[in-house]
């Protein structure tokens, strides 16, 4: 499963992720259950980490690409400058796609 999870990160198949919490909770609790020793818990683990690697990169990503997203937003309906007082100042823009002509 983690396996899968793995690709489902690198694919940036994020429904997928949602589909694994609940086996990854049924899995950890038959794994309480069973007490293994730490050399068979130590490949899951490793393996949980770079999970963990890839699922914080990925996160990473979309907060840039909304940022990203974000300010073209932002430069679509105006110019952000500073006034002569040093206080930012949002000055609209004007959009010749509304305009008509005689």
């Amino acid at each position: 499963m983690l396996d899968q999870e793995r690709q489902a990160l690198i694919s940036a198949d994020y429904d997928a992720l949602a589909t694994f919490v609940s086996q990854k909770e049924a899995l950890l609790s038959q794994l309480e259950k069973t007490i293994p020793a730490k050399e068979e818990l130590r490949p899951l683990r490793q393996k949980m980490d770079e999970n963990l690697g890839l699922l914080a990169a990925a996160i990473k990503g979309v907060a840039a690409a909304s940022a990203r997203l974000s300010a073209l937003q932002n430069v679509k309906s105006g110019l952000s400058v500073y006034d002569n007082a040093g206080r930012l100042e949002h000055v609209r823009t004007h959009n010749p796609a509304l305009e008509k002509k005689a």
